[in-house]
Protein backbone atom coordinates (compact mmCIF):
# COMPACT_ATOMS: atom_id res chain seq x y z
CA UNK A 1 0.00 0.00 0.00
CA UNK A 2 3.15 2.73 0.34
CA UNK A 3 3.17 5.04 -2.08
CA UNK A 4 -0.53 5.06 -2.75
CA UNK A 5 -2.13 8.56 -3.70
CA UNK A 6 -4.52 9.67 -0.95
CA UNK A 7 -7.02 12.39 -0.81
CA UNK A 8 -8.27 13.22 3.45
CA UNK A 9 -11.49 15.33 2.74
CA UNK A 10 -11.18 18.25 5.74
CA UNK A 11 -7.24 17.36 6.45
CA UNK A 12 -8.01 20.76 8.57
CA UNK A 13 -10.05 19.36 10.95
CA UNK A 14 -9.40 17.28 14.10
CA UNK A 15 -10.53 14.00 12.19
CA UNK A 16 -8.18 14.77 8.85
CA UNK A 17 -5.67 16.04 10.69
CA UNK A 18 -5.37 13.30 12.85
CA UNK A 19 -5.55 11.32 10.01
CA UNK A 20 -3.00 13.25 8.03
CA UNK A 21 -0.24 12.63 10.60
CA UNK A 22 -0.90 8.58 11.07
CA UNK A 23 -0.44 8.31 7.09
CA UNK A 24 2.50 10.52 6.31
CA UNK A 25 4.54 8.06 8.62
CA UNK A 26 3.13 5.48 6.51
CA UNK A 27 4.48 6.32 3.55
CA UNK A 28 1.47 7.45 1.47
CA UNK A 29 1.55 10.41 -0.73
CA UNK A 30 -1.18 12.45 0.86
CA UNK A 31 -2.16 15.11 -2.04
CA UNK A 32 -2.55 18.16 -0.76
CA UNK A 33 -6.47 19.31 -0.83
CA UNK A 34 -6.71 22.30 2.18
CA UNK A 35 -10.36 24.26 1.87
CA UNK A 36 -9.01 27.08 -0.08
CA UNK A 37 -8.09 24.62 -2.85
CA UNK A 38 -11.29 22.66 -3.52
CA UNK A 39 -15.37 23.65 -2.34
CA UNK A 40 -16.76 20.16 -1.98
CA UNK A 41 -20.10 21.84 -2.03
CA UNK A 42 -19.58 22.32 -5.77
CA UNK A 43 -19.90 19.03 -7.68
CA UNK A 44 -18.40 20.13 -11.08
CA UNK A 45 -15.19 21.39 -9.24
CA UNK A 46 -14.58 18.22 -6.78
CA UNK A 47 -15.12 16.09 -10.88
CA UNK A 48 -12.52 18.34 -12.72
CA UNK A 49 -9.66 17.85 -9.08
CA UNK A 50 -10.21 14.37 -9.13
CA UNK A 51 -9.45 14.26 -12.85
CA UNK A 52 -6.41 16.03 -12.56
CA UNK A 53 -5.23 14.79 -9.10
CA UNK A 54 -6.41 11.02 -9.50
CA UNK A 55 -6.49 9.90 -5.92
CA UNK A 56 -6.32 5.88 -5.14
CA UNK A 57 -7.41 6.33 -1.80
CA UNK A 58 -10.21 8.65 -0.13
CA UNK A 59 -11.27 9.46 3.08
CA UNK A 60 -14.22 11.73 3.46
CA UNK A 61 -13.60 13.92 6.91
CA UNK A 62 -14.99 16.57 5.74
CA UNK A 63 -18.38 17.98 6.82
CA UNK A 64 -20.26 20.65 9.02
CA UNK A 65 -20.41 19.17 12.93
CA UNK A 66 -21.24 20.78 16.06
CA UNK A 67 -22.89 20.50 19.31
CA UNK A 68 -26.59 20.18 20.18
CA UNK A 69 -27.12 23.87 20.05
CA UNK A 70 -26.02 24.33 16.26
CA UNK A 71 -27.88 21.59 15.25
CA UNK A 72 -31.48 22.51 16.56
CA UNK A 73 -30.74 26.25 15.20
CA UNK A 74 -29.36 25.40 11.78
CA UNK A 75 -30.69 21.96 10.58
CA UNK A 76 -31.07 22.96 7.38
CA UNK A 77 -27.23 23.95 6.82
CA UNK A 78 -26.37 20.76 8.65
CA UNK A 79 -28.44 18.42 5.98
CA UNK A 80 -27.74 20.42 2.98
CA UNK A 81 -23.88 21.00 3.22
CA UNK A 82 -23.02 17.34 4.41
CA UNK A 83 -25.39 15.53 1.65
CA UNK A 84 -23.43 17.66 -0.71
CA UNK A 85 -19.70 17.20 0.47
CA UNK A 86 -20.75 13.60 0.79
CA UNK A 87 -22.50 12.74 -2.40
CA UNK A 88 -19.73 15.46 -4.68
CA UNK A 89 -17.10 12.80 -3.21
CA UNK A 90 -18.60 9.77 -3.51
CA UNK A 91 -19.75 10.50 -7.00
CA UNK A 92 -16.54 11.73 -8.24
CA UNK A 93 -14.48 8.66 -6.44
CA UNK A 94 -17.03 6.64 -8.75
CA UNK A 95 -16.59 8.26 -11.61
CA UNK A 96 -12.72 8.25 -11.46
CA UNK A 97 -11.30 5.17 -10.57
CA UNK A 98 -11.39 5.64 -6.85
CA UNK A 99 -11.51 1.53 -5.57
CA UNK A 100 -10.99 2.35 -1.73
CA UNK A 101 -13.21 4.90 -0.04
CA UNK A 102 -13.85 5.71 3.35
CA UNK A 103 -16.36 7.52 5.05
CA UNK A 104 -17.24 8.55 8.63
CA UNK A 105 -20.10 8.47 10.17
CA UNK A 106 -21.57 9.06 13.28
CA UNK A 107 -23.01 7.71 16.03
CA UNK A 108 -25.69 10.08 16.27
CA UNK A 109 -26.72 7.89 12.73
CA UNK A 110 -28.28 5.69 14.77
CA UNK A 111 -32.06 6.12 16.53
CA UNK A 112 -32.33 7.67 19.65
CA UNK A 113 -34.21 4.95 21.23
CA UNK A 114 -32.71 1.31 20.54
CA UNK A 115 -30.88 -1.26 22.43
CA UNK A 116 -27.62 -0.82 24.21
CA UNK A 117 -24.84 -1.35 22.99
CA UNK A 118 -26.16 -0.09 19.02
CA UNK A 119 -25.10 -2.90 16.84
CA UNK A 120 -24.90 -1.75 13.15
CA UNK A 121 -27.72 -3.52 11.69
CA UNK A 122 -29.60 -1.01 14.50
CA UNK A 123 -29.39 1.89 11.44
CA UNK A 124 -32.51 2.63 10.78
CA UNK A 125 -34.78 0.61 12.78
CA UNK A 126 -36.79 3.42 14.73
CA UNK A 127 -37.48 7.12 14.49
CA UNK A 128 -33.66 9.62 15.07
CA UNK A 129 -32.89 11.68 17.59
CA UNK A 130 -34.76 14.96 17.04
CA UNK A 131 -32.16 17.02 18.65
CA UNK A 132 -30.07 16.11 15.57
CA UNK A 133 -31.69 14.75 12.89
CA UNK A 134 -30.94 16.83 10.15
CA UNK A 135 -27.00 15.89 10.51
CA UNK A 136 -27.50 12.42 11.16
CA UNK A 137 -29.96 12.10 8.11
CA UNK A 138 -27.27 13.81 6.01
CA UNK A 139 -24.22 11.08 7.10
CA UNK A 140 -26.86 8.03 6.22
CA UNK A 141 -27.34 9.27 3.51
CA UNK A 142 -23.54 9.36 2.28
CA UNK A 143 -23.57 6.00 4.29
CA UNK A 144 -25.68 4.52 2.37
CA UNK A 145 -24.35 5.44 -0.72
CA UNK A 146 -21.55 4.06 -0.07
CA UNK A 147 -23.04 0.54 0.55
CA UNK A 148 -24.75 0.85 -2.60
CA UNK A 149 -21.81 1.76 -5.02
CA UNK A 150 -20.10 -1.30 -2.71
CA UNK A 151 -22.66 -3.87 -3.94
CA UNK A 152 -23.07 -2.58 -7.91
CA UNK A 153 -19.42 -1.93 -8.43
CA UNK A 154 -17.82 -4.20 -6.24
CA UNK A 155 -15.53 -1.51 -4.89
CA UNK A 156 -13.69 -1.24 -1.50
CA UNK A 157 -16.11 1.87 -0.11
CA UNK A 158 -16.73 1.39 3.99
CA UNK A 159 -18.06 3.65 6.43
CA UNK A 160 -16.90 3.98 9.98
CA UNK A 161 -19.21 5.15 12.77
CA UNK A 162 -17.18 6.51 15.77
CA UNK A 163 -18.36 6.89 19.26
CA UNK A 164 -18.17 10.69 20.23
CA UNK A 165 -14.85 12.20 19.32
CA UNK A 166 -12.74 14.75 21.50
CA UNK A 167 -8.95 15.12 21.10
CA UNK A 168 -6.58 17.84 19.79
CA UNK A 169 -8.23 20.15 17.28
CA UNK A 170 -11.73 20.33 18.82
CA UNK A 171 -13.73 23.32 19.04
CA UNK A 172 -14.34 25.40 22.45
CA UNK A 173 -17.05 27.82 20.85
CA UNK A 174 -19.58 27.20 23.74
CA UNK A 175 -22.59 27.68 20.97
CA UNK A 176 -21.08 25.32 18.29
CA UNK A 177 -18.98 22.76 20.23
CA UNK A 178 -19.27 19.48 21.21
CA UNK A 179 -19.68 18.04 25.22
CA UNK A 180 -15.74 17.65 26.39
CA UNK A 181 -14.66 20.63 25.04
CA UNK A 182 -17.73 22.87 26.32
CA UNK A 183 -17.25 21.45 28.97
CA UNK A 184 -13.02 21.55 29.37
CA UNK A 185 -13.72 25.05 28.74
CA UNK A 186 -16.27 25.90 30.82
CA UNK A 187 -14.19 24.54 34.18
CA UNK A 188 -10.85 26.12 32.67
CA UNK A 189 -12.39 29.39 32.50
CA UNK A 190 -14.05 29.08 36.16
CA UNK A 191 -10.71 28.06 37.67
CA UNK A 192 -9.14 31.41 36.62
CA UNK A 193 -12.13 33.64 37.19
CA UNK A 194 -12.41 32.26 40.53
CA UNK A 195 -16.18 31.19 39.88
CA UNK A 196 -18.26 29.35 42.34
CA UNK A 197 -19.92 27.26 40.06
CA UNK A 198 -20.15 25.83 36.66
CA UNK A 199 -23.19 25.51 34.73
CA UNK A 200 -23.56 21.68 32.62
CA UNK A 201 -26.41 21.93 30.22
CA UNK A 202 -29.16 19.26 30.83
CA UNK A 203 -29.52 16.64 33.86
CA UNK A 204 -26.19 15.35 33.36
CA UNK A 205 -28.00 12.02 33.02
CA UNK A 206 -27.05 11.25 29.53
CA UNK A 207 -24.90 8.22 28.93
CA UNK A 208 -22.07 8.27 26.45
CA UNK A 209 -19.15 6.93 25.16
CA UNK A 210 -16.41 8.56 23.91
CA UNK A 211 -13.08 7.73 21.31
CA UNK A 212 -10.05 9.59 20.84
CA UNK A 213 -9.72 11.46 17.92
CA UNK A 214 -5.78 9.63 18.06
CA UNK A 215 -7.42 6.32 18.02
CA UNK A 216 -9.97 6.69 15.34
CA UNK A 217 -7.12 8.24 12.58
CA UNK A 218 -5.60 4.33 13.62
CA UNK A 219 -8.32 2.49 12.74
CA UNK A 220 -9.09 4.40 9.61
CA UNK A 221 -5.19 3.56 8.80
CA UNK A 222 -6.08 -0.19 9.61
CA UNK A 223 -8.96 0.44 7.49
CA UNK A 224 -6.68 1.55 4.46
CA UNK A 225 -4.43 -1.42 4.82
CA UNK A 226 -7.33 -4.07 5.15
CA UNK A 227 -10.68 -4.51 2.86
CA UNK A 228 -13.36 -4.47 5.42
CA UNK A 229 -16.08 -6.84 4.03
CA UNK A 230 -18.65 -5.22 5.83
CA UNK A 231 -20.84 -1.89 4.70
CA UNK A 232 -20.68 -0.10 7.97
CA UNK A 233 -18.77 -0.67 10.73
CA UNK A 234 -18.64 0.65 14.72
CA UNK A 235 -15.93 2.55 16.29
CA UNK A 236 -15.70 2.45 19.94
CA UNK A 237 -13.75 2.44 23.39
CA UNK A 238 -14.03 0.76 26.76
CA UNK A 239 -15.17 4.48 28.30
CA UNK A 240 -18.52 5.07 29.25
CA UNK A 241 -20.27 7.34 31.69
CA UNK A 242 -23.00 10.03 32.37
CA UNK A 243 -22.25 13.45 31.52
CA UNK A 244 -22.19 14.21 35.62
CA UNK A 245 -19.54 11.29 35.79
CA UNK A 246 -17.90 13.13 33.16
CA UNK A 247 -18.40 16.49 34.29
CA UNK A 248 -16.79 15.22 37.67
CA UNK A 249 -13.96 13.52 35.97
CA UNK A 250 -12.87 17.33 34.35
CA UNK A 251 -13.45 19.17 37.24
CA UNK A 252 -11.04 17.05 38.95
CA UNK A 253 -8.16 17.01 35.96
CA UNK A 254 -8.46 20.86 35.79
CA UNK A 255 -8.36 21.04 39.29
CA UNK A 256 -11.49 23.39 40.01
CA UNK A 257 -12.82 23.48 43.65
CA UNK A 258 -15.92 24.91 42.83
CA UNK A 259 -19.46 23.40 42.41
CA UNK A 260 -21.01 22.23 39.45
CA UNK A 261 -24.99 22.75 38.90
CA UNK A 262 -27.09 20.90 36.26
CA UNK A 263 -29.36 23.31 33.85
CA UNK A 264 -32.24 20.90 32.98
CA UNK A 265 -33.97 23.59 30.62
CA UNK A 266 -31.22 22.39 27.92
CA UNK A 267 -32.03 18.95 26.38
CA UNK A 268 -30.42 16.34 27.34
CA UNK A 269 -30.29 14.47 23.59
CA UNK A 270 -30.20 11.04 23.64
CA UNK A 271 -30.50 9.36 27.36
CA UNK A 272 -28.16 6.19 26.31
CA UNK A 273 -25.32 5.77 23.76
CA UNK A 274 -22.82 2.85 23.30
CA UNK A 275 -21.70 1.28 20.38
CA UNK A 276 -21.29 -2.57 20.41
CA UNK A 277 -17.84 -2.76 18.77
CA UNK A 278 -17.76 -6.94 18.43
CA UNK A 279 -17.47 -6.25 14.41
CA UNK A 280 -14.29 -4.15 14.14
CA UNK A 281 -12.52 -6.52 17.78
CA UNK A 282 -13.22 -9.31 15.94
CA UNK A 283 -10.88 -8.29 12.92
CA UNK A 284 -8.02 -7.00 15.39
CA UNK A 285 -8.99 -3.40 15.86
CA UNK A 286 -9.34 -1.99 19.70
CA UNK A 287 -8.90 1.63 21.28
CA UNK A 288 -5.66 1.97 23.18
CA UNK A 289 -6.06 5.91 24.69
CA UNK A 290 -8.28 5.77 27.70
CA UNK A 291 -10.94 8.73 28.47
CA UNK A 292 -9.01 9.90 31.45
CA UNK A 293 -5.52 9.99 29.79
CA UNK A 294 -6.86 11.83 26.92
CA UNK A 295 -8.11 14.18 28.92
CA UNK A 296 -5.07 14.77 30.64
CA UNK A 297 -3.15 15.24 27.32
CA UNK A 298 -5.69 17.52 25.93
Amino acid sequence: MSFKKVLIAGQEGMVGSAVLKVLKKENFKIINCRRENLNFLDQSKVNRWFKKHKPDIVINAAGKVGGILDNLVHPSDYIYENVMIGFNLVHASLNNGVNKFINLGSVSNYPGKTKIPIKENYLLSSPLEKTNEAYAISKIATIKYCEYIKKNFKKDYVSLIPANLYGFGDKFDLKKSHVIPALVKKFHIAKIKNKKNVEVWGSGKSMREFLNVDDLAKAILFCVKKKIKYNYINVGSSDYLSIKELSILIKKIVEYEGQITFNTKFPDGTLKRKLDTRLFNKLGWKSQISLKKGLIAY
